[in-house]
């Protein structure tokens, strides 16, 4: 059986080999002159590891992850570092990871914070999302929480990461967050690269191919054309890209299958990655959510305040990123232009920093960045396998409750994987 793959982000590449671990023929298509999707890299001259275009990490309970990279030999690669998450607040970084950090939260009176922390501990040890899953995010925390806790705390990030959608989101979605975090965070030595080659390693050792920068046209029964009007053929398809490019290629529509894809909906990202001789969060604060929905951004993650700068040159490595519908300017402006309307921002949380404070490394986007979860999303999540002959899918859509991430594109690839073997 010939499989073939269109999208070498994590998915698609889990996918890919577990497929080549029974024997199949799989063939990779990707568009980028990269493999890796949202946790692809970029590295400098004087770096010793590369860095990832958007800002990633795993978890201890990361179990695909874990049982993948064991499969791949490099289980050694991962370590696991305590940084500190913090809120931005009334123009004020205050650290918000721990019982201790809630209790000298200095915005809520006691028994708020009390309140507070037993829901949130509630969330915690919960393992049924199914009752959360029929009421938004919205409704749901004022009324547990309160309402003062609410808009202080949760309405912001709620906002700044899904603006008009925000009252829309499920609360199934907000429990998966707090049911995933933890105080530890993992990263691979020589960063999520190292993930990435050890998978094109493997797919590439039993005879599998990944053709980068090479973009599919149209999909056709059993035929894939590409850049040059060249037919590919194959017995499977697997999809692993978003599902409204998916649209573009397919030669049919206005049956349902194409109208449950079109009812599906997502926001898209942007990050811009500095390089600076200091930190820029001087505190020691990995990840700072910006709870301020004045801001053009909604996080701001010091990389290098949980990875040793000496890796990148001795320099500091800062991520500034937001999420923006795929009509917002910003997908047309450039990195400088980006840069100089966060400036003013930048410098409200570190008064101290300018435009020539950092060198501008990279601009990153994706239009597709991350779905947007509504109430009873598990009644309209499409099927792997697709109504359509020989068609599976397997996208950020199908990792749900969970929020998306390399742990779950990995379990998602082998879902897909199992999910073609069994037809």
């Amino acid at each position: 059986m010939k499989v073939a793959i269109i999208g070498a982000g994590i998915t698609g590449l889990s996918a890919g080999y577990y497929l080549s671990k029974k024997g199949v023929q799989v063939e990779i298509f990707e568009k980028e002159p990269y493999a890796g999707g949202l946790a692809a890299s970029f590295k400098q001259k004087d770096w010793q590891w590369p860095l990832e275009f958007f800002f990633h990490h795993i978890f201890p309970s990361d179990k695909a992850v874990f049982e993948l990279t064991k499969e791949l030999g490099i289980s050694d690669k991962i370590f696991f570092r305590r940084p500190i998450t913090s809120v931005f607040i009334d123009g004020k970084i205050h650290p918000f990871d721990s019982p201790l950090a809630l209790l000298k939260f200095p915005y809520l009176s006691r028994q708020e914070k009390l309140r507070m922390g037993a829901v949130l501990a509630s969330f915690k040890f919960n393992p049924y999302w199914q009752i959360f899953e029929k009421t938004t995010a919205a409704k749901l925390l004022p009324k547990l929480m309160g309402k003062k806790p609410y808009q202080i705390l949760w309405q912001p990030l709620l906002e700044g990461k899904f603006g008009k959608e925000a009252d829309q989101i499920s609360a199934a979605w907000f429990w998966a967050r707090l049911k995933k975090r933890s105080a530890k965070l993992g990263y691979f030595q020589g960063g999520f690269q190292t993930l990435i080659d050890a998978l094109l390693k493997e797919i590439e050792k039993v005879g599998g191919k990944i053709q980068l920068k090479t973009e599919i046209k149209k999909v056709r029964s059993k035929q894939l054309i590409i850049n040059s009007n060249t037919a590919i053929k194959f017995d499977q398809l697997l999809a692993a890209i978003p599902t409204h490019i998916i649209l573009k290629l397919l030669p049919r529509s206005g049956d349902k299958f194409a109208d449950s894809i079109k009812s599906l909906k997502t926001i898209g990202a942007i990050n811009l990655v500095l390089r600076m001789k200091k930190a820029f969060l001087a505190d020691g604060t990995y990840w700072l959510n910006i709870n301020d929905s004045s801001f053009p951004f909604c996080v701001v993650v010091q990389h290098t305040n949980f990875i040793d700068p000496k890796y990148y040159g001795k320099n500091h490595v800062l991520y500034v990123g937001g999420y923006y519908p795929q009509n917002h300017r910003y997908f047309k402006m450039t990195k400088e232009e980006i840069f100089q309307e966060f400036l003013p921002y930048l410098q409200k949380i570190n008064p101290n920093f300018s435009y020539l404070s950092s060198i501008i490394y990279h601009l990153s986007f994706n239009l597709y960045a991350h779905p947007i979860i509504p109430v009873n999303y598990s009644q309209i999540i499409p099927p792997i396998k697709t109504p359509l002959p020989n068609l599976h899918l397997a996208t950020m859509h199908h990792v749900y409750p969970w929020d998306r991430g390399v742990n779950y594109a990995i379990e998602l690839g082998r879902k897909a994987a199992n999910e073609i073997l069994s037809h």
